[in-house]
């Protein structure tokens, strides 16, 4: 898992949306697991390695398909404090802009 912890960013994000949608755009720092491997042994690896005491952020493209992710990383891993998702289409340009300015 590629996960940046510093005190910028308290929290993990959490992209789940296809590999070509990840390529495409996406928020700086974030880990991506791709909705193509929901289910499978690495997916769930990912999952587990994620720091426990952190809130999570997690996304999709539109909001559908994580609801899955967000529901199976709740039951797996009641050490992280708070998990949410985004439901709809992430502001990644916005976000990124204004955590670079930080």
């Amino acid at each position: 898992c590629q996960v940046q912890s510093t005190d910028r960013m308290p929290y993990v994000i959490v992209n789940v949306a296809g590999r070509g949608f990840w390529d495409r755009n996406h928020f700086d720092g974030a880990v991506n697991i791709p909705t193509e491997d929901i289910g499978d042994d690495a997916s769930i690896e990912k999952l587990k390695e994620l720091p426990a005491g952190r809130p999570v952020i997690m996304h999709c493209r539109r909001g559908h398909m994580v609801v899955d992710w967000y529901q199976r990383l709740k039951a797996l891993r009641p050490d992280i404090p708070e998990v949410s998702y985004i439901a709809g289409v992430p502001p990644f340009d916005a976000y990124n802009d204004w955590a670079r300015d930080k």
